[in-house]
């Protein structure tokens, strides 16, 4: 009696289980469906990115995690087949597209160990570059802003052209691409310095070969759709 009253127990806990899981795997299509696709595809179009035509065919992977307990929303996650890859924030009520970057752009190379020859190709790569410190801010200010932030809650921007590093003999050199950051009007310069990723701020890069848009973070506790 005993042995078949565990058995049924572990039964019910399995059955539970799986409809629990089925439960969950419905409601993340569900938001797969109803706001992170919408948003990646409103993200493409305003940001004037190559690919235009999103469906759910384009999609590698996505993951969505929701909040536990009384808090409402979720943190999400998905990659599309043409290398962007975007985390998408929601509270429940709003989402947004927190983050984004594109895979197929390196803005960073480590070439310490690289031969001779990688170093000379990444070198020429500068060749392609058409901005310089103040297009490229111009640029970037323009994607600040179709994403609805205004120049007037931040401080001045930090711009800063990327670049590869070498041996100690090649040193480093430029990249033709450019990192733009905003900090909110109330981060100290303490708080600028620290590194923390709960500063709020604003980070963007931009591409000097296509002016395309490579990368934009929303960091910190910047609210959903807003500045403050």
């Amino acid at each position: 009696m005993e042995k078949l009253v565990k058995t049924t127990l572990l039964a019910s806990i399995v059955l539970l289980a799986m409809i629990y899981s089925v439960i969950a795997g419905e409601n993340e299509n569900l938001f797969l469906n109803q706001t992170m696709v919408p948003l990646v595809r409103q993200f493409v179009k305003q940001n004037r990115l190559a690919e235009t035509n999103l469906s759910t065919n384009d999609i590698i992977k996505y993951r969505v995690t929701f909040f536990k307990e009384e808090r409402s929303g979720c943190l999400a996650n998905l990659k599309l087949k043409c290398g962007y890859f975007f985390d998408v924030w929601s509270d429940g009520t709003n989402a947004e597209v927190r983050d984004f970057g594109d895979a197929n752009v390196r803005t960073y190379y480590n070439l310490s160990d690289a031969p001779k020859e990688k170093i000379e190709a990444v070198k020429k790569l500068n060749l392609s570059n058409k901005l310089n410190e103040k297009t490229a801010l111009e640029l970037a200010e323009k994607f600040f802003e179709l994403q609805g932030h205004k120049k007037s809650n931040f401080h001045s921007p930090e711009i800063h052209q990327c670049n590869w590093v070498g041996t100690d003999a090649e040193g480093w050199g430029p990249l033709p691409y450019y990192q733009i950051k905003w900090y909110r009007k109330d981060v100290t310069q303490t708080e600028r310095e620290s590194g923390l990723s709960t500063v709020p701020e604003i980070v963007i890069e931009v591409s000097g070969v296509t002016s395309n848009l490579v990368a934009y973070h929303k960091y910190g506790s910047l609210p959903i759709g807003k500045d403050f």
